[in-house]
């Protein structure tokens, strides 16, 4: 029986293959995407979700608008590349009437719940609402696999990882739920880079999403090539969706992780245990490795 699994996207480039490999391998069942703030403003996220969506041959899953803004904080300044318009035709798919917390607060209290994973692969804010909101919901998930934070350094500042940075509040709030959490930090979506010829062979593939998708990977992969010098890119969203789909893929270890939540220098780090001299309970299994080829055999199994 495939594996339920609710979204929670701020639609970029990544979160669309992400989507796209979530609504067509056959080990899963998209049961709804939910959208907050992230990448862009919320109404450039939404847009793209739903462009997604239905150029993906997804127009069954329902899409749900979430959260437009971070819990305490302003929003992260992000760049042009990041909040841009998913080269897609517009859509004409609308969101559904209810909103994310209160889709979230319904389903998790609802028969399929405890069956249902939940992947957030942006900021958390939309969860950490919930949770506030009906603290119930948090007895009702079994796992969130998170791409989010790092154990070592960050990709936004030195200290803090881009989805944590934009709503360490939320992210507060989630890790300390007492939900069983497998976070896919950026040592992990670091080890598993994804090539230009990569994107060729997928946009060889006979389906609409692989065709879809080999084009927003070659944007990806392009842009760390021009401005890193990397000969590959990171897809993060998408090892959240593999990991789902097979956990084996990934490597983790237990550790006690808080979010730094004031340091001048330090706010929105993960801040992990490594080495377990921190005598609270391990709250999160902390990725500390992927197994690359496994993950480019699921990407193109769920994409043919």
């Amino acid at each position: 029986m495939p594996q339920k699994i609710i979204l929670d996207v701020d639609t970029g480039g990544d979160d669309a293959v992400a989507t796209l490999l979530a609504g067509h391998h056959p080990g899963l069942e998209l049961v709804a995407v939910t959208v907050t703030h992230g990448n862009g403003p919320l109404e450039v996220t939404l847009d793209n979700t739903l462009r997604v969506i239905e150029a993906g041959e997804l127009s069954h899953v329902p899409v749900f608008s979430g959260a437009a803004t971070p819990i305490v904080a302003e929003p992260v300044p992000t760049d042009p590349v990041q909040q841009a318009t998913l080269p897609l035709p517009a859509p004409t798919l609308l969101p559904q009437k209810l909103r994310a917390v209160e889709f979230l607060i319904d389903y998790y209290l609802g028969p399929n719940g405890p069956r249902t994973i939940y992947a957030p692969i942006g900021p958390q804010t939309n969860l950490a609402l919930a949770l506030r909101l009906e603290p119930k919901i948090a007895q009702r998930i079994p796992r969130i696999v998170t791409m989010g934070g790092a154990y070592l350094e960050g990709n936004t500042t030195p200290s803090a990882e881009f989805n944590i940075l934009a709503d360490p509040e939320a992210a507060f709030i989630v890790f300390n739920a007492g939900i069983p959490i497998t976070m896919v930090g950026l040592e992990v979506t670091a080890q598993a880079l994804v090539t230009l010829a990569d994107a060729d062979r997928l946009a060889a593939l006979d389906t609409p999403w692989a065709k879809i998708a080999a084009r927003l990977i070659h944007n990806e992969v392009q842009w760390f090539i021009d401005h890193l010098g990397w000969s590959g890119g990171q897809i993060y969203d998408a090892c959240v969706t593999a990991a789902v789909i097979e956990p084996q893929i990934l490597q983790t270890r237990p550790m006690r992780v808080d979010i730094e939540l004031v340091g001048s220098l330090t706010r929105g780090r993960t801040v992990a245990d490594i080495s377990g001299h921190n005598s609270a309970k391990p709250n999160v299994d902390v990725g500390v490795g992927i197994d690359r080829q496994r993950f480019m055999e699921i990407l193109f199994e769920g994409l043919q």
